[in-house]
């Protein structure tokens, strides 16, 4: 029986292509430690390597939501607490105005009134980033905008402000405002006046004037107690949606590994029979090659 030489070259060569193909393979996969790169290598895990890492890939942009939101949050707190501070001097000296003081002790205290004016103004015009803070959604301008006399004294406050709350969601079905309320960004524009207020009747040693201010400031200091607690809720409901969404993002690894990830150890020993089988049948192709058309013919 004759056989034909191209048809044993043939069959020889598909078998070197077949092996070779298997081999880059294996040795694709060996380098970058996956087994799925087309939908072929493994149609039902590719489906689900696209839904999980696209549910990864939302879940990094809550992530990142989150932070943001923390980050407002932890910025908003640190002016309140500082503004805290104003208001409880404020209150002390406010306590002190109200009884008889001789004119240079009253005006010693307006003097520091003043003072507290422009830290209260400087710190309700505080800014996260280019955003200010207590502005609701009109984060690009000053919320807090003021009236100077000739002297250059601020005689009155305006809130420049809106009265809505951004809202960053942290999840599929959850958001969060991680500002302060309008309330709270309202609140902080009368505390400024009450202040001005204060600062004239200690310049005029008013104490009947002093002892009606004592109420407001109370009240707005109120309004910064409740929006530092507030805040306080904020950040802990932001840390443990961070917490489930750290949970969730470990288990979308899993998954994701389990679909697209090779068992080195398994294909490790792979390779090294491809490659054995690769050699030998380089090697019996260059044997077959040799032989003359001759050996063929029985």
């Amino acid at each position: 029986m004759r056989v034909a030489t191209t048809t044993v070259s043939n069959t020889v060569l598909r078998q070197i292509q077949d092996l070779n193909s298997r081999l880059s393979k294996l040795q694709t996969q060996v380098s970058t430690g996956q087994r799925v790169f087309q939908p072929e290598d493994d149609p039902a895990a590719v489906g689900r390597l696209i839904t999980l890492q696209t549910e990864n890939q939302q879940l990094a942009q809550f992530q990142q939501n989150a932070s943001h939101a923390l980050e407002i949050s932890q910025a908003s707190t640190a002016a309140l607490q500082q503004i805290k501070k104003i208001s409880d001097r404020a209150s002390e000296i406010a306590t002190l105005g109200a009884s008889t003081q001789s004119d240079s002790s009253a005006q010693s205290y307006s003097t520091e009134i003043n003072q507290l004016i422009e830290q209260a103004v400087q710190l309700a015009n505080s800014r996260q980033q280019n955003d200010y803070l207590f502005a609701g959604t009109a984060v690009a301008s000053a919320p807090i905008q003021v009236t100077r006399n000739a002297t250059g004294d601020i005689t009155a406050a305006t809130y420049a402000g809106n009265a809505t709350s951004a809202s960053i969601p942290l999840s599929d079905t959850a958001s969060i405002s991680p500002s302060a309320t309008p309330q709270t960004n309202q609140g902080l524009c009368d505390f400024i006046n009450h202040l001005v207020s204060l600062r004239n009747a200690l310049t005029t040693n008013d104490p009947t004037t002093v002892v009606g201010i004592q109420s407001g400031l109370q009240t707005t200091e109120d309004t910064i107690i409740n929006s530092i607690s507030e805040q306080g809720a904020v950040q802990m409901r932001i840390q443990v949606a961070q917490d489930q969404q750290q949970s969730r993002s470990s288990d979308l690894d899993k998954l994701i590994s389990n679909d697209r990830d090779i068992d080195m150890s398994q294909a490790i020993v792979r390779l090294n029979q491809v490659q054995v089988a690769y050699q030998a049948s380089l090697q019996s192709t260059v044997n077959i090659m040799n032989k003359s058309l001759l050996d063929y013919l029985t």
